[in-house]
């Protein structure tokens, strides 16, 4: 998707990207040019349905990032409080600012940090997130740096708001389209929803191994809902009537897919002038969830390592769901004997070895998935 916009001289301009991790990183590296003691600076969202902080993005230059961490936050908590009131926490001193320091706490005097501030990310008055910044000497953030350094990072909190009001538009879009078929809908929501936590614990699994960023991993569980989108506009509905069932499958599927990239394409247009760094992700899902490793896929038939890993993770999580569910044509299968087909397929080549493995490693958060049924991602 490439857009273009002209500006009142008549000039044509390339509109913006967002990406929270460059914006991040952008902004840390002006701050530090004037204030070299801000070493850390990081980006943790709010889940709603798990009233969890958990990492997204940072810029680490002293100590250890923090990945694929969470943590419980309440308005009842020490920076709950401050959430609430909308207003930022500021500890001079973290050695002797906390009673009970918490794991984390123990963690920021770990890296050598010696003070802290927090402000919350809000949007239309929900919680989005937390900002949180970190400077290697005591008794850093007076009034003046406080006040300077919100304006410095309004960028950041600005470019978080902006994504994730993206994903938001992008998953009910996803919601929306499935509301307009004959399928069951519950069943279809629910199928949507497994297969974007299956593959957040695929994800957060394989960080290590494919270098994931906090990021990455958040975006493929949201995209994932809609790897099967294009399946649910009219056309691809016409096209999978009765009355053509001698359609070659490529055709099909192929079909399904552009109506898909079509979809979120347009939506992506009307959402504002700018461009998502994501939205190349979420492509890659709704184009590629159908292919193997063998070449045996549909609908382009690409093999190994031209297959992006967003989409082998999907695959796999994908399948693994319509293993694991009732289906009117069959009974559901057992988590144990679905992992075991998985391993076949892997032994023929057609899936990815360490995706299927780390959700073999996941068993003990899958259970609940199974058994709850979970009908939305937030």
């Amino acid at each position: 998707m490439k857009k273009e916009m002209t500006n009142t001289q008549g000039y044509t301009t390339q509109p913006k990207i967002i990406s929270v991790s460059n914006t991040l990183k952008q902004v840390h590296h002006d701050i530090v040019s004037q204030a070299p003691d801000v070493v850390r600076i990081a980006v943790a969202l709010y889940d709603a349905d798990t009233q969890e902080l958990k990492t997204f993005a940072d810029s680490t230059l002293q100590g250890k990032p923090l990945l694929r961490y969470s943590a419980p936050i309440s308005s009842k908590s020490s920076l709950g409080k401050y959430v609430c009131r909308r207003k930022a926490r500021v500890i001079n001193d973290l050695q002797s600012g906390y009673q009970t320091p918490s794991s984390h706490q123990n963690w920021l005097i770990e890296q050598g940090y010696a003070s802290s501030l927090t402000y919350p990310i809000l949007h239309d008055g929900q919680l989005e997130g937390i900002l949180f910044i970190d400077a290697n000497s005591k008794q850093f953030f007076d009034k003046s740096s406080v006040d300077d350094l919100r304006h410095s990072t309004k960028a950041i909190l600005n470019s978080v708001i902006q994504e994730r009001g993206y994903i938001k538009s992008m998953t009910e879009l996803g919601q929306s389209m499935r509301q307009t078929t004959l399928e069951q809908d519950k069943d279809s929501r629910s199928h949507a929803q497994r297969v974007g936590l299956y593959s957040g614990l695929i994800a957060e699994r394989l960080g290590d191994i494919y270098q994931l960023s906090d990021e990455y991993i958040d975006h493929i569980t949201h995209f994932a809902t809609l790897h099967d989108i294009g399946k649910f506009s009219a056309l691809s509905t016409n096209q999978s009537s009765i009355w053509h069932q001698d359609w070659d499958d490529r055709i099909l599927v192929s079909g399904r897919v552009q109506q898909g990239l079509n979809l979120v394409n347009q939506l992506a247009q009307q959402i504002d002038d700018n461009q998502y760094a994501c939205h190349d992700l979420l492509h890659s899902i709704i184009q590629h969830h159908h292919e193997y490793l063998d070449g045996s896929g549909l609908p382009n038939r690409l093999k190994h390592e031209q297959i992006p890993i967003a989409a082998r993770i999907v695959t796999v999580a994908n399948i693994f769901d319509a293993l694991t569910s009732d289906r009117h044509y069959c009974e559901s299968w057992s988590l144990i004997h679905a992992l075991l087909e998985l391993e076949k397929m892997v032994a023929l080549g057609k899936l990815d070895g360490h995706c299927v493995h780390a959700l073999r490693c996941q068993q003990a958060k899958i259970k609940p998935i199974l058994e709850s049924q979970p009908l939305a991602v937030h």
